[in-house]
């Protein structure tokens, strides 16, 4: 799924056929390996397209403010988090156009393992000349001076979307995302019958209730039939209580082994990151 966004407040406009779309600027997301964008920054004319391409691991492009350059300015433009496994380029660019000349910043807020944006994941598009206190040295000043998020750390909690069957694929819409203690997931089922049902990273494909004893049973949304011509679509929200990995599945026969998986928090810096974990689903090609 891929969206086109206008810095008008920001407006966000659905792009049908972004993939016919030319652009002006080419933007590198995490290449080599590095906490950076490359360039850092450019300088647009209203009417550009910036197309972000993201590279291994588990990035972000999210517009902040230069007050605030490691928190996401509300309403603004957000890619979401794109995770791409090693040894590729993702797929599914992102792309802004440019509406005006006026200074727009962004980070990466990814948080794990350490946070991207504090360690100087920012980039802007048309900031001020080096010599204006408001410089693009002086946002990445400010970036590197934040502290870290904490579990004390006051943010306004937030709402993540994951869209379950987007488009008749056996998938979900992002299939991996990072959430905040209080943090809620929704997740919104299209056509078809699926499932939301936790289950643990060694056995990405059975129900945590049937692979745990005691008091850690995991969620379950149960089958959720949805029509073909549906207009309304069900959904299923689970709060975030801790920042322990959360990983999850399909629990309609044959999904989880064709790789409908999902996750919350997981460390793309480990072994156990998502791609790992789904690999090890198909691998697995069953479910209970």
């Amino acid at each position: 799924m891929k969206f086109i966004f206008s810095f008008i407040l920001p407006a966000i406009l659905a792009a049908t056929a972004l993939a016919t779309y030319d652009y002006d600027y080419e933007v590198n997301v995490g290449a080599d390996g590095k906490l950076a964008f490359d360039p850092e920054y450019i300088y647009a004319n209203p009417g550009d397209i910036v197309k972000f391409n993201f590279f291994p691991k588990n990035h972000s492009v999210t517009q902040s403010s230069f007050d605030e350059p490691c928190t996401p300015l509300h309403g603004g433009a957000d890619s979401g988090f794109v995770p791409v496994p090693i040894d590729t380029v993702g797929d599914e660019p992102f792309y802004l156009q440019v509406v005006d000349e006026s200074p727009v910043w962004f980070h990466c807020m990814q948080q794990a393992p350490k946070p991207h944006c504090q360690a100087g994941m920012v980039f802007a598009i048309n900031p001020p000349d080096e010599h204006d206190p408001k410089s693009f040295a002086a946002f990445k000043a400010n970036a590197l001076a934040q502290p870290p998020k904490s579990e004390e750390y006051e943010y306004e909690s937030w709402d993540h979307q994951i869209v379950v069957g987007p488009d008749g694929k056996l998938a979900y819409d992002p299939p991996s995302i990072q959430a905040e203690i209080g943090d809620t997931v929704t997740f919104v089922f299209m056509p078809k019958n699926h499932t939301v049902t936790q289950s643990s990273f060694d056995a990405p494909c059975q129900s945590l209730a049937d692979t745990t004893y005691g008091q850690v049973q995991g969620f379950k949304s149960g089958f959720m039939p949805v029509a073909a011509n549906a207009t309304e679509f069900p959904t299923f929200t689970i709060t975030i209580e801790n920042k322990d990995p959360i990983w999850g599945y399909c629990g309609q026969t044959g999904h989880c082994g064709k790789g409908m998986v999902f996750a919350i928090n997981a460390n793309e810096d480990s072994d156990k990151n998502f791609w790992a974990f789904q690999h090890l689903a198909i691998a697995t090609n069953g479910t209970n």
